[in-house]
């Protein structure tokens, strides 16, 4: 049972709601790998894992293009001569070389799923290698999750202001490249109490109404 959130007490905030569901995907593709039986279909765990690899990438390319990233750039400017700003840059690095780990994590699931068993059922040496894989994702995807709610986050609230973090949250959850704008805010809702998506659904309201206009 994951513990309720009920407050934002600033845009960037949102992050919790998205690693919430986040784990929820990780929670659901590692209980469809660990329960599959010998000469079962896929089909639901294919189903299960795109979603989940679709969100950690749309997540993570967001992060990287977005105020976020830019605050990391300067903070990499400020590390040069204060030994406090450097402790701060190395704990943004780390959580680039997480994001590079958990991608490889993506792509390694991909290739269980297309070199291993390929065309075939599966048997329990392929269903022992999946379900390996599929835990070492998750634990890399804990990692990166954890190192932003510790070190990443607090930083952000610390440094961008309100209206910042409006513009780093709006990208998160608004896809402007999609034909469904709103699918990022529909696939996180599924995890939520109803206290969590009256949250998510002010905040992407006002996101909204602070992104520039075209």
């Amino acid at each position: 049972m994951t513990v309720e959130i009920t407050t934002l007490e600033q845009p960037i905030d949102a992050m919790y709601l998205i690693h919430k569901a986040l784990r929820g995907e990780a929670d659901r593709t590692v209980e469809l790998a660990r329960s599959l039986e010998t000469g079962c279909s896929l089909q639901a765990f294919k189903l299960a894992f795109t979603a989940w690899a679709t969100a950690i990438v749309y997540h993570a390319d967001e992060e990287v293009g977005t105020e976020m990233s830019k605050f990391v750039d300067e903070s990499s400017k400020a590390a040069v001569d204060c030994p406090v700003e450097r402790v701060k840059w190395a704990l943004l690095e780390k959580e680039d070389s997480e994001y590079a780990r958990l991608l490889e994590g993506v792509m390694d699931v991909m290739t269980v799923l297309e070199e291993d068993i390929g065309a075939t059922s599966v048997i329990p040496r392929t269903k022992q290698h999946l379900y390996g894989q599929v835990i070492a994702l998750r634990v890399a995807q804990e990692d990166h999750l954890e190192t932003g709610e510790a070190m990443v986050i607090p930083l952000i609230r610390g440094n961008l202001s309100v209206e910042c973090q409006l513009e780093a949250v709006g990208a998160l959850l608004i896809d402007h490249e999609s034909d469904d704008q709103s699918w990022v805010i529909d696939w996180i809702s599924q995890y939520f109490t109803l206290k969590e998506n009256g949250l998510l659904r002010d905040l992407a309201s006002y996101a909204r109404q602070a992104q520039p206009v075209a």
